[in-house]
């Protein structure tokens, strides 16, 4: 009897993961990007996107600013997977700036962290890289998305879900459980 239960929790074990692998994950950590996927910040500098249109850009953080009532936050963008997680293997396409309206305390905020923004294209700033002039397309998001640092434990790539399954016994006990985090 007892293995026939142990057989029925398996299956049920599978179709719970298999299900969950096919599913939205909920949390709020999938950012699906909005807009054309192929509007770079490169791009959009030229012309090729106005003020006003939505778009979801990520990348790496390259520095803060502070100003009198928003914070810019200046990224090197690079293409996105279809939860707008940063792919930093590709090649970069150039830097915009996610405008955050408000203070934002960026101690805890560092370059070369992964970040997304999904707003709308408010500005082309003119601005420097160095000794370099550079325009850089402005996005406005009043919550971009800060990414965890990538688990290295897998090559550096997150693999998502991550599942675990337990089973235990005892005298007289016995029983199992499938743990599953996205």
């Amino acid at each position: 009897m007892q293995s026939h239960r142990l057989g029925l929790f398996a299956v049920a074990a599978l179709a719970s993961v298999l299900a969950a692998g096919c599913a939205s994950t909920g949390s709020g950590a999938c950012r699906q990007p909005v807009g054309d996927r192929s509007l770079t910040p490169e791009r959009a500098v030229i012309g090729e996107g106005r003020i006003g249109t939505a778009i979801t850009w990520g990348g790496t953080l390259v520095s803060t600013r502070n100003l009198a009532d928003a914070t810019d936050l200046e990224v090197l963008a690079y293409p996105l997977d279809d939860c707008g997680r940063p792919l930093l293997g590709e090649p970069a396409r150039g830097r915009f700036i996610i405008r955050r309206p408000g203070y934002l305390e960026t101690a805890g905020i560092s370059p070369g962290q992964r970040i997304t923004g999904s707003g709308r294209i408010i500005d082309i700033a003119e601005g420097r890289i160095g000794e370099a002039e550079y325009r850089f397309p402005v996005l406005e998001d009043a919550a971009p998305t800060l990414w965890p640092e990538r688990d290295t434990r897998y090559g550096g790539a997150n693999v998502r879900p991550w599942i675990s399954v337990g089973v235990g016994g005892g005298s007289g006990w016995s029983g199992g459980g499938v743990g599953i985090w996205f």
